[in-house]
């Protein structure tokens, strides 16, 4: 099979968002199941080796400078959104966790995209975002983990009953 530059696309795409995909994984489930701990970190290196041979693929053909700088924002960013993804998916699970990495994955991300575009920050706009994160944390551990604490088994979780 010749690699045309469609085949060469579709790979960049994968490694960024399956690298994605496996840091969000790897994110949650460090948090949400009692094993696996050294299986998950393995699994979050190499999503964020694939997404960054995936961005870094992506700004050579852009022509992008690719530096230190560059690599820890679209690492950051990476990892946010694995954050943001993961704790969406298993909030009710570990609604305290879901809330640690949703009000990091908040922040961390707004930041590092605002960077990534080089498009200037307003202290008053970061400010908002940290008081959302900030909300939600505080909303998940205190209301919503008490209500999972007090009657709900965790249905639909990838724990065993």
């Amino acid at each position: 099979m010749k690699i045309t530059q469609e085949n060469k696309n579709y790979l960049v795409y994968i490694a960024k968002y399956l690298g994605v995909a496996l840091i969000s994984g790897s994110a949650v489930h460090i948090g949400t199941l009692q094993n696996g701990v050294f299986r998950y970190v393995i699994l979050m290196i190499i999503g964020i080796v694939l997404m960054m041979l995936g961005n870094i693929s992506e700004a050579r053909q852009s022509g992008v400078k690719i530096n230190a700088n560059f690599l820890i924002i679209i690492t950051s960013l990476s990892l946010a959104t694995g954050f943001l993804s993961g704790g969406v998916q298993h909030y009710l699970d570990n609604p305290m966790y879901a809330g640690y990495l949703l009000g990091i994955g908040a922040v961390v991300t707004y930041i590092t995209f605002f960077l990534k575009d080089k498009i200037a920050l307003k202290t008053k706009d970061i400010f908002i975002v940290v008081c959302i994160a900030l909300s939600i944390f505080f909303f998940s551990s205190l209301i919503v983990n008490k209500y999972i604490e007090i009657g709900h088994t965790g249905a639909g979780s990838h724990h065993a009953e």
